[in-house]
């Protein structure tokens, strides 16, 4: 056994066998597929075994390497039942355990071995009881709020704020969300979830606002959450500043200054109190574009207009030059963002960044610092806070001279020590 008061020592980590179970991984791309692929091929390379469980894709391999990690795409019996996903591929997990996954996740921890499983998302009533009769230690990270919340928005019936969870309540917002199928993953959730959520020996929060919302849905089952904020690739700070972004790329205008997006083109971005804003900002003289790159949602159609510029499908590369050659980056969301990664590119850029005073968002962008705070739902704040940048030229350059240095702090060589830490405490625990 490890004993954990000495120091970690390089063959304490490369001891380590971790298996990751992730409610969606790649080719789906989100947040947490991308920080969950980052993470395990960086473990890898430093010569850890690891390997990601998660579901059957359509359009991949049950099995297959990404570099030097395991990727297993396991059955599951939620995809037997007529109706219950409405796209190919996000298949999520429900709040209980899936039979034939576990099953599937039993014989992959009896071949792979691990001493830790770490788990992202509600796949985790699925991997608990395999994980204890196994004797693995679990460790589960949050990056949304879906621990306490069945829409993982805390947006009551998707419109005000949630004051907490509740048995009723949950069940009632569940059901205009999601339809019928709501009411039992509510219900799932708020009975289910709470029994097994003290059974993972440590959990994580992706930032201090997930961590605040508390580990289970009934504040008797809560646990208190470490905060180690999500993690980007450190490729991200030196790809903004090497010769593939020196030019702006060929979508964005070169005539006049321009604010940039990037992201799921939807109201829950807030896209369209961007939109609201930036006709404020015509309106009101300031000569400007606004680019928009990301994938387009059905909750929001985005009309041709003069001065917006709409792009998809936009190469990591191209993003990166898109932010570096931005006069303002701006990240409008009205839900709680679990961390807010698109935020941490821009700042890597060295570009200012207006963000809504939300969730994650806070922790990755201090008001006056790296960029300015402003409230959600509010287009007439967030046309003002991009003309004080837009007209003040030294607080521009003031700010987006601090913002690499606040990037780095969630690049995964900060991250991964104090992930190492968490391993090797629970494992010696378990031990």
């Amino acid at each position: 056994m490890i004993d954990c008061r000495r120091p970690l020592t390089r063959q304490d980590a490369l001891d380590l066998r971790v298996l990751h179970a992730t409610d969606s991984f790649l080719p789906n791309v989100g947040g947490m597929e991308l920080a969950v692929a980052d993470l395990a091929k960086a473990q890898a390379v430093r010569g850890q075994a690891v390997a990601v469980a998660t579901a059957v894709h359509p359009g991949a391999p049950s099995r297959e390497a990404l570099d030097d990690v395991e990727i297993h795409r396991l059955p599951m019996t939620m995809l037997r039942l007529s109706g219950a996903y409405a796209e190919a591929g996000r298949y999520f997990f429900p709040p209980v355990p899936d039979p034939e996954f576990a099953r599937a996740f039993s014989g992959l921890v009896k071949q792979f071995r691990p001493n830790v499983v770490h788990v992202h998302g509600w796949i985790v009533y699925s991997v608990l009881g395999v994980a204890r009769r196994a004797g693995v230690p679990v460790v589960a990270t949050a990056h949304d709020l879906s621990q306490v919340c069945a829409t993982k928005t805390m947006l009551y019936l998707g419109i005000d704020s949630c004051s907490g969870p509740a048995l009723g309540k949950c069940t009632r917002c569940a059901f205009a969300h999601y339809g019928v199928k709501g009411i039992p993953v509510a219900a799932g959730l708020h009975q289910v979830g709470s029994r097994r959520h003290p059974q993972v020996a440590e959990w994580l929060a992706v930032s201090s606002s997930v961590a605040a919302h508390g580990s289970a849905p009934r504040l008797v089952d809560r646990r208190p959450m470490k905060v180690i904020a999500t993690y980007l690739d450190d490729d991200l700070l030196a790809l903004a500043t090497d010769s593939r972004t020196a030019d702006p790329p060929a979508f964005v205008p070169t005539t006049r200054p321009y604010l940039f997006y990037a992201g799921a083109m939807g109201t829950h971005k807030g896209v369209d109190i961007l939109l609201d804003a930036y006709d404020r900002l015509c309106a009101s003289g300031v000569e400007v574009s606004l680019v928009l790159a990301g994938l387009p949602r059905p909750d929001l159609r985005i009309p041709d207009r003069p001065g917006v510029v709409v792009v998809q499908q936009v190469p990591r590369t191209d993003v990166v030059a898109a932010w570096r050659h931005a006069a303002v980056g701006v990240v409008p969301s009205v839900v709680e963002e679990g961390f807010g990664r698109v935020a941490v590119e821009c700042l890597a850029a060295g570009t200012p960044c207006v963000v809504s005073a939300i969730g994650g968002l806070v922790d990755v962008v201090a008001d006056g610092v790296e960029g300015l705070h402003v409230p959600p739902k509010n287009p007439g704040a967030l046309a003002a806070a991009l003309r004080r940048l837009l007209d003040d030229e030294q607080l521009r350059l003031r700010l987006g001279a601090a913002a690499p240095a606040k990037a780095a702090r969630f690049m995964l060589s900060t991250v991964l020590p104090r992930l190492d830490e968490v391993y090797m405490t629970v494992r010696s625990r378990s031990a």
